[in-house]
């Protein structure tokens, strides 16, 4: 079983700006979110959870509450750069209102999946390294991951083989924990 969680919510999240590989803290109402979902998987989770998360600052954070709160030392996280957020390249650190009249936004609307945003990337990219990860805990029983939408969307759509439109029509809120099992996703 994956378990498949999402950062707190951040600053940025709030403000409605591209956040990428740039990072934006936790808010309080984003704290309180990771012990709430750290609360729903008492109990089903063990210690022994093999725990993987995105290296960027508001899912680490994420990650070490989360963490506290179970009871699984800190050290045993494995920050792997597979489960890091989709790269918006030249959009990153702006507010989403402010760019959605330019050509690069609008190209990237028409083609979502395979338009790589300058000095970004594309859902294909994504694809790929999500797809080697996938692949490395294969074989593990238990597994949370604690990323990104964006990331956690492609993770989604891949396990569960969704086709490309499906795929990006998935959100998960910062408060909600998906496990996948079976080929099958559930809300926890």
């Amino acid at each position: 079983m994956i378990i498949l969680i999402r950062h707190g919510e951040t600053i940025w999240n709030r403000e409605g700006r591209f956040q990428g590989r740039l990072n934006s803290p936790l808010t309080e109402k984003g704290r309180l979110q990771a012990k709430a979902n750290a609360k729903k998987l008492k109990g089903i989770v063990s210690r022994d959870i093999k725990v993987f998360a995105s290296p960027l600052g508001r899912a680490k954070e994420t990650a070490y509450i989360i963490c506290d709160e179970l009871g699984i030392d800190r050290d045993k996280i494995i920050f792997d750069n597979r489960v890091i957020e989709f790269d918006y390249g030249i959009f990153e650190g702006k507010r989403k209102i402010d760019v959605m009249d330019t050509r690069e936004f609008k190209d990237r609307e028409a083609n979502k999946w395979d338009y790589k945003i300058e000095n970004g990337e594309s859902y294909e990219i994504v694809s790929k390294r999500v797809k080697s990860f996938l692949d490395t805990i294969r074989d593990e029983d238990e597994v949370m991951v604690i990323a990104h939408e964006m990331v956690n969307r492609t993770i989604r759509g891949i396990y569960c083989n969704y086709s490309k439109a499906k795929t990006l029509t998935l959100k998960q809120p910062n408060d909600t924990i998906f496990t996948l099992s079976g080929g099958e996703e559930r809300i926890l």
